[in-house]
């Protein structure tokens, strides 16, 4: 009887802290990635996988926090939303987000729930957004040109290959592929240095994870769980999330925002 009510508590503490805690713990991870640590960067926040279902004071305080680390520009990765019917709530978060010049690409939840992409298009520019699907955006940043390429996404879309060997003219250059896995079998002969930085989402850290290695990973993950990698095209950095998909759940795999001083 003892070890039946040892084992109920221990399932009853992990089921608060996976559903309830965890996923509200939200890490902020900062990167360095200056050549001149004496100058100003240029800081970029991605933001990925929110699978926004609703605003609340969690949407609200991702907003804050975002608005609070003073970007000069806002990535959202991909699967922003995962149910069609979403759209008037995205529409409050990125309300809440304000005027930060931002950018957004597709993950495989915005195909695979059928979203309209056109009125998803359409919600990105009423709020100055843009939505890249194998395309490029260049902005001026203090003097410099920040580069952001934005593929459609490896797992549900069809991304450009011919991205990888973009005639980017100077400046920073940003690479975004809501998929890892894309990562995983680059060709060799790609141009070095072409890119700053790769990122991507989709993995969720796992969402949960025994000893710090995930249990499982979605279609379209690779090797790849989160944090750093060394690939062919770039330093890829693959981002936990912010949300939680098929289980509502989060363990050993906090939710994150990260942030780049290029």
């Amino acid at each position: 009887m003892g070890l039946r009510i040892a084992l109920a508590v221990l399932i009853t503490l992990f089921s608060v802290y996976a559903v309830w805690i965890e996923p509200n713990w939200i890490d902020v991870s900062t990167h360095d990635m200056r050549s001149d640590l004496t100058g100003e960067g240029i800081r970029v926040v991605q933001l990925s996988d929110l699978h926004i279902q609703d605003f609340s004071h969690r949407e609200v305080e991702v907003a804050n926090r975002v608005k609070s680390l003073k970007p000069d520009l806002v990535i959202l990765s991909g699967d922003v939303i995962d149910r069609l019917d979403r759209l008037p709530t995205l529409h409050s978060f990125l309300a809440a987000l304000g005027d930060t010049p931002t950018v957004a690409v597709l993950g495989n939840w915005e195909y695979w729930a059928d979203v309209d992409l056109h009125a998803l298009r359409d919600e990105y520019r009423h709020h100055g957004i843009r939505l890249l699907v194998n395309e490029v955006a260049s902005y001026r940043v203090r003097l410099r040109t920040l580069h952001i390429v934005g593929m459609d996404d490896f797992t549900a879309g069809q991304p450009d290959g011919g991205l990888l060997n973009a005639p980017l003219k100077g400046g920073t250059a940003v690479l975004v592929q809501h998929s890892p896995g894309y990562f995983e079998k680059l060709p060799t002969n790609l141009r070095s240095g072409i890119f700053n930085l790769c990122l991507s989402g989709h993995t969720h850290g796992g969402q949960i994870t025994l000893f710090g290695l995930p249990i499982w990973r979605p279609p379209g993950s690779g090797p790849f769980a989160s944090g750093w990698y060394e690939t062919t095209a770039c330093k890829l950095y693959v981002s936990k999330g912010l949300g939680t998909s098929l289980l509502p759940v989060r363990f050993g795999a906090r939710p994150e925002i990260a942030v780049f001083d290029l």
